[in-house]
């Protein structure tokens, strides 16, 4: 059975995109998936936390000429169950570089790599950006979920996103089947504070069932799994604990969805 391949963005940085991204994948390992991340960001935040680093990176993939080079570049990492192919600072030269049909390349490099298939789920962190590099990896997803904060700036980011989102699937070329699977909001105040109630009501309206529950809370353990380049699931404190639940509930309805 083929892997499940999610991508994860905003158009807004700072919003948590790396750090739910990672989340899930620890949960997901934890509930028995065998879990792949690509990092195409240039910041490379994924790649730095999973400890990732390889002969190959992201940025060799997109630029080779062959057809199945993505599976060459896997690198396993300390994190139980979960591999990744790393980031690059050089992806950042992709949004200008000339090159033939460049929001292809991901998908061109996934053909015919059979090391994929050991994967039940492949998760895009896909850079805070509209460019070329979102794109790839937009058209190389199954489904898309994206990540915000409940603020204004990061909510009005979301529209802009998801106008890329329908842009990719209303064209035959690029990809029809992408499916919009969601939004998680990340860095809520607990209690809420009136801004972000408000928020949070607006993004109920304009998604209704696909605002994905439960809210992430703002809470430190998650920037110490990122210092520590650990797994949640693998720090001890009350905290951790409650951000492993959390993720874990939204790693069980990204499969049920697949179900």
């Amino acid at each position: 059975m083929a892997p499940v391949v999610t991508a994860i963005g905003n158009q807004k940085g700072g919003v948590g995109k790396t750090s739910t991204t990672l989340g899930l994948a620890a949960a997901l390992s934890r509930l028995g998936r065998r879990v792949l991340v690509l990092d195409v960001d240039a910041q490379a935040n994924a790649t730095s936390t999973l400890d990732a680093a390889g002969e190959y990176d992201m940025y060799d993939v997109l630029n080779a000429e062959d057809p199945g080079t993505l599976g060459q570049a896997i690198v396993s990492t300390a994190w139980e169950g979960v591999d990744a192919v790393p980031g690059s600072k050089q992806l950042a030269r992709m949004e200008s570089d000339s090159m033939i049909t460049p929001e292809l390349r991901l998908k061109s490099a996934a053909w015919g790599a059979t090391e994929l298939d050991a994967y039940d789920d492949i998760l895009i962190d896909l850079p805070p950006a509209l460019g070329r590099l979102t794109l790839n990896g937009l058209i190389f997803a199954d489904r898309v979920i994206v990540v915000t904060e409940p603020a204004a700036y990061s909510v009005d980011a979301v529209g802009k996103f998801l106008a890329t989102v329908r842009a990719v699937k209303r064209s035959p070329q690029l990809n029809p089947g992408l499916r919009f699977a969601g939004v998680i909001v990340n860095k809520a105040h607990t209690p809420l504070t009136n801004e972000h109630e408000f928020q949070i009501g607006e993004l109920k309206e304009a998604f209704g069932d696909q605002l994905r529950m439960p809210l992430l809370p703002r809470r430190t353990a998650v920037e110490d799994a990122a210092s520590a380049h650990r797994p949640i699931t693998s720090l001890p404190g009350e905290g951790a604990a409650i951000m492993s639940q959390l993720y874990r509930a939204h790693a069980q309805w990204m499969i049920e969805e697949e179900a």
